[in-house]
């Protein structure tokens, strides 16, 4: 009779223990309202047309169980997706399905962000400017002299012949300190139009990187005809119209020209290396890597990392996109504006998974070979079918 007992008692745990699991997967199964695709869902296939063989008939991945009603799990996520904040959406992911789907974070820091813009440009040979500049001194000198006259309409067209002679040079791509050092110096740039110490280079910038190239930045200019030299110089205008076929803007810089190398018309190729600034002057300044940015076309949304499983759906406001020098190599980084905090875990790998996932009805998933598997729905998720 011991012996007996002692076999038989094994015997029933584990027949109790399959009791139990089959009668919870029973429950769950009659609560699945379809089966649907990770990447892809718009499809839909009811639990009777479905078994371990079907699979998504667009991409042949592996289908996710969508429930009639909640079924509550230890690992929800109890709070509600607060809009007001941002937040998009939120998902709970377990350890091992994170893992398996390759979710990599990083956390949000401050950088030193740069951007290095190379262009092409040419010695600047510019007989139309020089011409504007004479005029623009032979009106200042006529104005001198008939100061001391008595006839206004005189005074008045000379003042006009002024203004529109400055005009034009603005026009034509002149600053006003250069204005200025015409209007002090009453002298003629001839190095449009002759080689000397001191050359205009043109160059143009595209109209996305405009925010990067102001007035005062050095550059670097090299050109074929003398391979390994660098030349220095410093921009001193932006033309203020925008090219409409190229959807660029000229820029002018002044350029050291030792022993007179650097001919009108020679072509070099330029550049520009700038630091990013926020809008505070401040040079370090909150960024994140470039893939952990999803852009929507209407906004751009990062996950956030909160621990425990979940993770958290965000709008983000961010500035140009920059470069940054970590251990030694450069990688891709936009600087965050607003919607984020220093320290925070950003999601870099696998966060189009994640954000496809949390458009199906809130479920988080479990394996990247079948969207993430099966999970758990979120309480306050935005329905299926929304849009970012």
């Amino acid at each position: 009779m011991k012996r007996f007992i002692a076999y038989s008692v094994p015997f029933i745990v584990i027949l109790v223990i399959f009791s139990i699991t089959s009668c919870k997967r029973n429950v769950e199964v009659s609560n699945i309202a379809y089966y649907t695709c990770g990447m892809h869902p718009s499809v839909k296939i009811l639990p009777k047309d479905y078994n371990e063989g079907v699979m998504c008939p667009i991409c042949n991945m592996k289908l996710t169980p969508v429930y009639k009603e909640k079924i509550k799990q230890p690992e929800e996520v109890s709070s509600e997706v607060d809009k007001a904040k941002g937040v998009v959406n939120r998902v709970k992911i377990k350890g091992e399905q994170a893992q398996l789907a390759g979710v990599r974070t990083e956390p949000v820091k401050r950088l030193h962000l740069s951007k290095e813009i190379r262009t092409v440009g040419r010695v600047a040979y510019d007989p139309r400017l020089a011409i504007a500049e004479e005029e623009f001194i032979g009106s200042l000198k006529a104005m001198d002299k008939i100061q001391g006259g008595d006839i206004p309409e005189i005074k008045e067209r000379a003042l006009n012949l002024v203004k529109s002679s400055k005009r034009k040079l603005k026009l034509l791509g002149l600053g006003e300190e250069e204005i200025r050092g015409l209007e002090e110096t009453g002298k003629v740039h001839t190095s449009l139009i002759l080689p000397e110490k001191k050359m205009w280079i043109y160059g143009d910038v595209y109209e996305y990187e405009l925010s990067w190239v102001k007035k005062g930045q050095e550059i670097r200019v090299t050109t074929s005809s003398y391979p390994g030299e660098e030349f220095k110089g410093i921009i001193s205008s932006l033309n203020p119209v925008l090219d409409p076929k190229t959807r660029s803007v000229k820029f002018r810089a002044e350029v050291e020209n030792s022993n007179l190398k650097l001919k009108p018309e020679m072509y070099v190729d330029v550049v520009i290396q700038s630091m990013y600034m926020s809008a505070d002057g401040k040079h370090m300044v909150l960024a994140i890597p470039k893939d952990a940015v999803l852009d929507t076309g209407t906004r751009k949304i990062v996950w956030v990392d909160k621990g425990n499983g979940e993770y958290e759906g965000r709008v983000v406001t961010i500035g140009p996109e920059a470069t940054a020098s970590i251990d030694g190599k450069k990688a891709r980084f936009y600087p965050i504006l607003k919607g984020l905090n220093e320290g925070e875990a950003v999601v870099t790998k696998a966060n189009f998974l994640i954000d496809s996932q949390s458009q199906i009805t809130g479920v988080a998933a479990a394996g990247y070979g079948g969207a993430l598997g099966a999970g758990e729905e979120v309480p306050g998720a935005i329905p299926p079918g929304h849009k970012h």
